[in-house]
């Protein structure tokens, strides 16, 4: 069974709107976390491999194979993830306007 995380983002940035943790765990975390997010707000159906999240979770300490899939509540915009190898689930709110957001972005070229 995965953990659940419930995240703001505004709890992760900075004034400038960066990662405000520094090098170690929770830097980690923080840049999994911000990583699902511009996969997430990416508009395409089926994300291209360069936005595609590994679940970072390590059951039985043997790195998880899955890739994070996501969805949007639909009563406040959260992103809704989840691993579907390891159950690892959580949803993000206030991401809405960060450097993460990619609803707007130019196409990758």
């Amino acid at each position: 069974m995965g953990d659940t995380w419930i995240v703001n983002l505004e709890h992760l940035v900075d004034e400038d709107g960066t990662i405000a943790a520094p090098k170690g765990p929770a830097r980690n975390l923080a840049e999994h976390i911000v990583e699902i997010v511009a996969m997430a707000s990416r508009p395409e159906l089926i994300p291209l491999p360069v936005y595609q999240v590994r679940c970072r979770r390590r059951p039985g300490r043997k790195a998880c194979t899955g890739i994070i899939e996501t969805d949007f509540d639909p009563e406040d915009e959260r992103i809704v993830w989840w691993c579907p190898v390891c159950d690892d689930n959580g949803y993000i709110s206030n991401w809405q306007g960060s450097m993460w957001d990619l609803r707007n972005a130019d196409e990758v070229h």
